[in-house]
């Protein structure tokens, strides 16, 4: 067996292995091998007797980490180097547990590593297990000091089990004083520190700045949420939910461009014109690597957020990326007229068309003599009769004139080959055209809306003099059922589309309606739980004329208050546990003897105790405790004392005992 001093409490060691190797998801894989080798080394000296590494090789060990974590992230500091940094520390530090110090200082290293987790996500798993971590730690508090490992190893899980209940009580004691701090304690702006540091492969990237045949092939398989929308008024049906992201007029080689925004540029007043009641609704976007925000149809500029760029088509930008969880108010158009009047300019570049797909240009040109809405009609006509397919899994379209192959041959197509083909169409006879990624319809939840990723969706937009910018969605003409009910509907028969996406009532849809439920909760009443709200709150209250610092003040008064109360009462309910009425009554006189310094000891009959302490009372206080002793001795032995009677001696207790605490007041 290891030496007593070098074995660690097993709740401890547990839940530290639990959190390094939590936090081992986000580190290089180069540091999975020191992780690996100190975790098993410690659970070799724990279980099997092994030898602690000496303090040299410690040294040596800790240095190669730190350099290796400095060579890697470039830095020693922010939030993916100190959490590496922290759990490679932490995992050498298993090794050297040679004193009480060193079992004290590993305690302090897990919470930190548990809080770290939250620095990556705040959903709600990380939060519970979160919480898991730290009841594990509270437990393993409660016993790093007294551990003995004299335990028979019978006895060990019922001592721990009574430290975790312990545990639970505080962390159920501390749960109000965290939601006051939660509420009350001022927050500052922006993320942890002030800035953001995302890491690649942490957030989703979601639509892209640019387009061609086949890159929705991804997006229109993944079930993951985009964004979630809560409306003032009721939810929009769904032929109108078009959420306009990007709009694209270059194509280079079979790729369209967005036309992204100048960001240094002045910002248009105006964008459109509202032909109807603006829309307002509040969006909850997931974190991803962009800056586009998707919004409703048109968004107006009114009461837009400062975070936000308005351009000239349509286009909402945030100024920074949206690297956290992002909550937008947003006011939107369904009918509109954006751009009446089109520049010389603009009309060129949504004119222009690629040298190749001789088949289209040659199709597009039969139009030319229409007017652009006939021509819009013929071109739909022509997707809707010409046993065209929808489809997630269309196929490659190689080489050249891939387009040309879309339309006269395969006719098998998602979104972005109607959308191609139709603006390229618009070209050719003439038309300005150009198009505008996003997504389409969403999924209705209780009162919010869900739109996910698989709601990616392509579309055209023809200008018409007088009209402006004019939505077409040829897919529209295709499967009618994708736009009116949704991607279930349209690709119900495709193999290629998830079971989560499949529509029904399925236990499994609804069991995940109702954890998106939850998760739409934790993301409005905790995670998007802001300085602004905090202050509507305040304001709520009648205490928006505090500062920062009063505010910080009556946040810590209040928790310290909870706390004391909580203790209090933890403490009563203990003396409580496992004593009959006549101990119960008695604990008030005990409570005030023992504040006192004239505690009774183990043993001791009330009427001794009262003999030995009189002389420590002023007589009056002496008298009256030596017939309260006698009374608590009749009642301990008598046959029988009336509910009455104990009811009196109770209260006789109480007063004494409120007598005795003022006299230690003096």
């Amino acid at each position: 067996m290891a030496a007593p001093s070098n074995r660690l409490d097993p709740a401890l060691l547990w839940v530290l292995m639990a959190a390094i190797g939590i936090q081992a998801l986000y580190l290089p894989p180069w540091s999975w091998l020191i992780l690996a080798a100190a975790l098993g080394w410690r659970m070799g000296a724990q279980w099997l007797g092994w030898r602690l590494p000496s303090a040299p090789l410690l040294i040596v060990a800790a240095a190669v980490s730190g350099l290796l974590v400095f060579f890697h992230y470039h830095s020693v500091w922010g939030r993916d180097a100190g959490v590496a940094l922290l759990t490679l520390t932490a995992s050498l530090k298993l090794l050297e547990t040679r004193q009480l110090r060193d079992r004290r200082v590993l305690l302090l290293m897990g919470f930190f590593l548990s809080i770290s987790l939250l620095l990556f996500d705040q959903g709600i798993l990380t939060a519970l297990i979160v919480l898991l971590l730290f009841t594990g730690l509270v437990t393993a508090w409660l016993g790093i000091d007294f551990f003995q490992l004299s335990v028979q190893p019978s006895a060990l899980p019922s001592t721990i089990l009574a430290r975790l209940r312990t545990a639970g009580q505080l962390l159920l004691m501390a749960i109000p004083v965290a939601v006051v701090l939660f509420l009350l304690f001022p927050r500052p702006p922006g993320g942890l520190w002030g800035v953001q540091q995302p890491v690649a492969g942490e957030v989703r990237t979601g639509l892209s700045d640019t387009l061609s045949a086949g890159s929705f092939d991804a997006l229109s398989k993944d079930p993951t949420p985009a964004f979630r929308v809560q409306f003032d008024g009721a939810i929009p049906p769904p032929p109108a939910r078009y959420w306009r992201v990007l709009v694209m007029s270059h194509e280079l080689e079979g790729t369209w461009q967005a036309d992204l925004p100048n960001f240094n540029a002045a910002v248009p007043k105006h964008v459109g014109k509202a032909l109807g009641e603006p829309i307002r609704y509040t969006l909850t976007l997931e974190p991803s690597d962009r800056r586009f925000v998707p919004s409703l149809t048109l968004p107006l500029s009114t009461n837009l957020p400062p975070s936000l760029l308005l351009d000239a088509s349509g286009g909402l930008f945030s100024r920074t990326s949206l690297t956290d969880r992002t909550r937008l108010t947003i006011s939107s158009a369904l009918d509109y007229v954006l751009e009446p009047k089109l520049s010389a300019a603009e009309r060129r570049l949504n004119l222009q068309l690629p040298p190749d797909n001789p088949q289209l240009k040659a199709l597009g040109k039969q139009w030319q003599t229409l007017s652009p809405e006939a021509a819009r009609d013929a071109a739909l006509q022509y997707f809707h009769t010409e046993n065209f397919h929808y489809t997630l899994s269309p196929g490659r379209l190689n080489g050249a004139n891939r387009m040309d192959q879309f339309l006269f041959q395969t006719r098998r197509g998602y979104c972005e080959h109607y959308a191609e083909a139709f603006t390229l169409l618009m070209r050719a006879a003439g038309i300005p055209a150009r198009i505008v990624t996003g997504y389409q319809g969403g999924e209705v939840i209780g009162d919010y809306l869900l739109v996910r990723q698989a709601d990616a969706h392509a579309w055209s937009e023809i200008w018409i003099a007088k009209h402006g910018w004019v939505r077409v969605d040829p897919t529209a003409a295709v499967a009618p059922e994708r736009i009116d009910t949704g991607l279930a509907a349209a690709a119900a028969q495709d193999a290629a589309l998830p079971a989560i996406l499949r529509g029904g009532d399925s236990f499994s849809r609804q069991l995940a309606r109702r954890l998106d439920q939850v998760q739409n909760g934790w993301n409005q009443y905790v995670l998007a739980y802001s300085g602004d709200t905090q202050l509507d709150l305040l304001r709520h209250l009648g205490l928006d004329g505090l500062t920062r610092w009063q505010q910080a003040v009556l946040a810590l008064f209040l928790s310290a208050g909870l706390w004391w109360g909580m203790m209090r009462w933890w403490q009563a309910l203990s003396l409580q546990r496992g004593t009959d009425a006549i101990d119960r009554a008695w604990q008030p006189m005990a409570i005030a003897l023992d504040r006192a310094g004239l505690s009774r000891e183990t043993g001791e009959s009330w009427k001794h105790h009262s003999q030995r302490i009189s002389s420590a009372l002023p007589p009056n206080l002496a008298e009256e405790l030596n017939a309260l002793s006698q009374q608590f001795s009749r009642w301990r032995y008598a046959a029988q004392t009336s509910q009455q009677r104990q009811k009196l001696i109770a209260g006789q207790a109480r007063r004494l005992a409120r007598k005795i605490r003022k006299q230690i007041r003096r």
